[in-house]
């Protein structure tokens, strides 16, 4: 079965990343998906790599295990969270082997406003490319994001459903064709 790791930009339980993460998770595709945390680890030093720490060493390893990515997370000050920007550099090192490398992506950014955190999607398509990582071309941007839940945290709004719908369909198919 293909794993495919989610990466939550937003450490809050009750952001709207984690509820579109949540959404994702209980779609019913071929593939398992696996909520990566990382708000426990350490800040990267590199001059820590010669006796690397713990925290480090689980997370790269359960990313090992991860056949793809998608990172969901808000846009915090035109980028991306410093939490996800601090978990991004630890897989990203020691070189080699990377992590991540050649690793398929798919970025989904949401907003309150109406261009659904595009800058933070652009900043982060740019960082995981040059990070080695196969990165889809698809631009999720979700803006007004407060206005697609009801009050029990399900996703009604039927364009973002179809849209999120579509994009996983589309890259599960990818990675399983990827990984035959």
């Amino acid at each position: 079965m293909t794993n495919i790791g989610i990466l939550v930009g937003s450490l809050s339980e009750k952001s709207y990343s984690q509820k579109i993460a949540n959404y994702l998770m209980k779609e019913q595709l071929s593939a398992k998906f696996v909520q990566v945390n990382y708000e426990i680890l350490p800040l990267y030093n590199p001059d820590l790599e010669q006796s690397p720490i713990l925290e480090w060493q689980i997370f790269r390893s359960v990313i090992d295990h991860m056949d793809a990515l998608i990172l969901v997370t808000p846009e915090y000050n035109f980028s991306i969270p410093g939490g996800l920007k601090n978990a991004l550099d630890v897989l990203s090192v020691p070189l080699p082997p990377a992590h991540i490398v050649h690793k398929p992506a798919l970025v989904i950014t949401d907003s309150s406003g109406e261009r659904g955190g595009a800058n933070a999607n652009a900043h982060i398509q740019q960082l995981l490319r040059y990070m080695g990582m196969a990165v889809r071309n698809d631009f999720i941007t979700i803006g007004k994001v407060q206005e697609l839940f009801d009050s029990q945290d399900r996703l009604i709004n039927k364009q973002v459903v179809k849209e999120l719908d579509d994009a996983m369909k589309s890259f599960v198919d990818v990675v399983e064709q990827q990984n035959e």
